[in-house]
C-alpha cells in the first residue's frame, strides 16, 4: 500500500502518510494487547458457544473505543498532519484494519489458514487496488482523505465475511449487558495492562522516529525515511503472521508441556524465524537501488543509502516476538515494560542530538538503539523467568 500511494500522492502527503501508518501500527498494538490477545489464547480449547460470547463482549469494548481512535488523530492533526479530513479519514480506516484483525484473529483460533488467507486477500489486496487504480488508471494526484477511506471499504467487508464463517454456536452467543462489558473490561485490563504500558512505551522507544524527524529536522525527511522503511517491511508479512500465530501456539505447547516444551518451541522458532528474516533483509538491501527506482522513483533517492542501516532494526524487532511471546503466555510481561521504558528514555535524549547532527541515518541509528537495547534486556529476563516458572513446574 505504502509504495501505491506514494505514487499517487504529493510529498507532503506521503509524509503526512508515514505519520497516520505509525499511528495505525500504535492504535493496533494496543488493541492486540488489550483485546484480541487476550481473547485468543482464553478461547483455546473452548466451545463456539463460550468463545462467541467472549468475541462480542471484545467487539462492543471495540466500539466503545472507536471515538478515542478518532480524537487520537485530530489531536496530533493539530500539529503534524495537513487537515482534519485527513486525520478522519485516518481514523476510520484505522477502525476498519482493527475489526478485520479481530475477526480473522478468531479463524486463527479455529484453524482456518485458508479462510484467513482468502480474506487478508480481499482486504489487502482491495486496498491495494485502490492505490493502483488511482495510480495508474485515474493518472492524477488523490487526496489522502479519500484514499484512505475507499481502502477502508474491502477491511470492513472482509470482516463480516469473517464473522459470517465463524460456527453458528459463536455466531448466536447472548451480546453481553452493561455489566458483563464493565466486567470484561476490567479482566482484559487486569490479564494485559503491563503488556499495554510495554506497547506504549514500545513506540516512545523507536517507533515515534519519523515524528522525531518531523520535530528535529526536516518534514521532507519522514518521507525518505518511510521509503526507506517500506522497502524493508516485506518483513511485516511475517511479523503479522507470527504476532497472531506464536502466542496462541506457544500456549498450546505451554498448556501441553509445560516450561520446558515452551522454551523448545520458542527457541526453535526464533531460529527459524531469524534465518528467514536475514535472508528477505540480504535480498531487499542488495536490490536496494533497484528496488527504489522501481518502486518509487527519483524523488527517493536518499533512501537507497539508509538501507543497510534500517535493516538491522527490522531484524531486531523480529527476535522480540518470540520473547514477547512467551512473556504473556507465562505472565511475566512486566519485564516488556521496563525495557521499553528504557529504549523509550533514551530515544527522547538522544533525538535532539542524532537528528540535527546525522540527519536521516541519526534517525534511522536513533530507531535502531531503540530497539536493541530493550531487545537485550528483555531476552535476559525472560530466560531468567522461565527458569522460575520451569523450576516452580518441577517442584
Amino acid at each position: 500500500m505504502t509504495l501505491l500511494v506514494a505514487r499517487c500522492v504529493t510529498l507532503d502527503d506521503f509524509s503526512a502518510f508515514g505519520l497516520t501508518t505509525i499511528l495505525l501500527w500504535f492504535v493496533s498494538a494496543i488493541h492486540r494487547s488489550y483485546l484480541t490477545q487476550p481473547l485468543a489464547i482464553a478461547a483455546v480449547g473452548e466451545s463456539p458457544a463460550l468463545w462467541g460470547a467472549r468475541l462480542k463482549k471484545v467487539l462492543l469494548l471495540q466500539f466503545l473505543g472507536w471515538p478515542c481512535v478518532a480524537l487520537l488523530f485530530m489531536g496530533v492533526a493539530l500539529r503534524y498532519l495537513p487537515s482534519m479530513a485527513v486525520a478522519v479519514a485516518a481514523s476510520v480506516f484505522t477502525s476498519a484494519f482493527l475489526l478485520q484483525e479481530t475477526m480473522r484473529r478468531m479463524l486463527f483460533v479455529l484453524g482456518r489458514m485458508q479462510r484467513v488467507s482468502a480474506l487478508d486477500g480481499l482486504a489487502y489486496g482491495g486496498q491495494l487496488m485502490v492505490a493502483a487504480w488511482w495510480g495508474w488508471w485515474v493518472n492524477e494526484t488523490a487526496p489522502l482523505a479519500s484514499l484512505l477511506l475507499l481502502a477502508s471499504v474491502p477491511f470492513f467487508a472482509s470482516a463480516w465475511f469473517a464473522y459470517a464463517s465463524l460456527p453458528p454456536e459463536a455466531r448466536h452467543a447472548v451480546w453481553p449487558d452493561q455489566r458483563g462489558i464493565r466486567r470484561a473490561a476490567a479482566e482484559h485490563w487486569l490479564e494485559s495492562r503491563w503488556v499495554c504500558f510495554s506497547q506504549l512505551f514500545m513506540f516512545g522507544s523507536f517507533m515515534l522516529v519519523p515524528f522525531q524527524i518531523a520535530e528535529w529536522g526536516k518534514p521532507i525527511w519522514v518521507a525518505q525515511y518511510n521509503a526507506a522503511g517500506s522497502i524493508l517491511n516485506g518483513l511485516n508479512v511475517i511479523r503479522q503472521a507470527l504476532g497472531n500465530h506464536l502466542p496462541i501456539e506457544a500456549a498450546r505447547q505451554f498448556h501441553e508441556g509445560g516450561a520446558e516444551a515452551l522454551q523448545a518451541y520458542l527457541w526453535k522458532s526464533a531460529a527459524w524465524i531469524l534465518g528467514l528474516s536475514m535472508l528477505i533483509m540480504v535480498v531487499l538491501v542488495g536490490f536496494g537501488q533497484v528496488l527504489v527506482d522501481l518502486l518509487f522513483g527519483d524523488r527517493f533517492g536518499e533512501a537507497v543509502g539508509l538501507l543497510p542501516h534500517a535493516a538491522v532494526g527490522q531484524f531486531l524487532t523480529m527476535f522480540t516476538l518470540v520473547s514477547q511471546a512467551g512473556a504473556l503466555v507465562i505472565r511475566r510481561t512486566e519485564q516488556v515494560f521496563w525495557a521499553y521504558v528504557v529504549g523509550t528514555i533514551l530515544s527522547f535524549s538522544l533525538a535532539p542530538v542524532m537528528i540535527p547532527q546525522w540527519g536521516l541515518l541519526g534517525a534511522v541509528w536513533l530507531s535502531n538503539i531503540g530497539v536493541l537495547v530493550p531487545a537485550l534486556w528483555h531476552v535476559v529476563a525472560f530466560r531468567r523467568d522461565l527458569r522460575c516458572v520451569a523450576q516452580e513446574q518441577r517442584t
